[in-house]
């Protein structure tokens, strides 16, 4: 649902992705699951490779206590200069308030849309 509210928005609200996370959520779903996922994602945005982020920030992000790969995350998210990272991760969304950027659910993440499109 919250990926068709975007879709729907676009470009209001929009999605990037790293390369790492298209290749999480490959490793979770079908081929057809993921070939589909994949088409729709590009045509949204591009999935942005993970070399571009630059790593000093990762490192800032592994000095604050994050683990490497949520360290990356938060530093793609932030280098991107989105205002939220969208997460069911449990460890994102219960540990690290001091972030330069809202780390919400899906659920609360389309709660918000639909309260800022009224």
């Amino acid at each position: 649902m919250l990926l068709d509210i975007i879709s729907d928005a676009f470009p209001i609200h929009s999605i990037r992705i790293p390369r790492l996370i298209a290749e999480e959520v490959g490793r979770h779903l079908t081929p057809e699951e993921f070939r589909e996922f994949i088409g729709f994602i590009t045509n949204l945005t591009t999935i942005d490779e993970d070399f571009v982020v630059p790593f000093e920030l990762g490192v800032q992000y592994e000095l604050k206590g994050l683990k490497p790969a949520d360290a990356f995350i938060a530093a793609y998210v932030e280098w991107t200069g989105a205002d939220a990272l969208v997460t069911e991760n449990r460890h994102f969304l219960t540990k690290h308030s001091n972030l330069p950027f809202k780390i919400i659910n899906a659920k609360d993440c389309l709660s918000l849309i639909k309260s800022t499109s009224r």
